[in-house]
């Protein structure tokens, strides 16, 4: 009896120093990762290695690094999931906030592109009005209710660039509709007011 009782001693401190090799490991592997966001760096390897990691702060720290510098593929990886994979962890709104800047910074990546815009326009108002509704009480909402008013003036203005561009390749009839449509669905907007003046001028 005694003999299994010094068996179970000693496999219980093997236990043990495996668990806190394997913790070691995971501290520096952390610390590594940490210091390679802190040197600026933002790719797809380095989010590849923090999801692996599964550290909810270090992910919210990546992410809003890749943020930062527009690199989005990444940003998405290392908040995949965040949710499930951190369902204790304190800043689920701050994920969804990064998460919900994705659209948002593809639409204003997209200048220049108007038809792209609206597109990425209306994903990205989804997702923002999104979060407001899960999220009412969140301190990120103050960040997010400005930039739907970025985006909405942005999104009539390339309503309102569409418009003008039908109008010139002899497209007058689809064009005005289009201008009637930026009245009435963006009616705040700068845009609204250009698209009253046009079509008032016309008629």
């Amino acid at each position: 009896m005694r003999g299994l009782w010094i068996t179970a001693v000693v496999l219980g401190l093997a236990g043990c120093a495996s668990s806190s090799v394997k913790q070691q490991e995971q501290n520096a592997a952390i610390a590594d990762a940490r210091a390679r966001l802190g040197l600026g760096q933002c790719d797809m390897n380095v989010a590849q290695q923090v999801h692996q990691l599964s550290d909810a702060q270090l992910d919210l720290e990546a992410a809003y690094l890749c943020l930062q510098q527009g690199k989005l593929p990444p940003l998405e990886l290392v908040l995949e999931d965040f949710a499930k994979r951190h369902p204790e962890a304190p800043y689920q709104d701050y994920a969804a906030y990064l998460q919900a800047m994705v659209p948002f910074a593809r639409f204003e990546m997209a200048a220049g592109d108007d038809q792209e815009r609206l597109r990425l326009g209306r994903e990205a108002h989804a997702q923002l009005t999104g979060f407001i509704r899960q999220y009412p009480d969140s301190a990120y909402r103050s960040e997010i209710v400005p930039r739907l008013e970025t985006l909405l003036e942005g999104m009539a203005q390339s309503e309102y660039n569409l418009a003008v561009l039908d109008v010139e390749t002899g497209q007058r009839e689809r064009g005005e509709a289009r201008l009637r449509y930026l009245i009435r669905y963006y009616p705040r907007s700068k845009a609204a007011v250009e698209a009253q003046h046009w079509l008032g001028t016309t008629d």
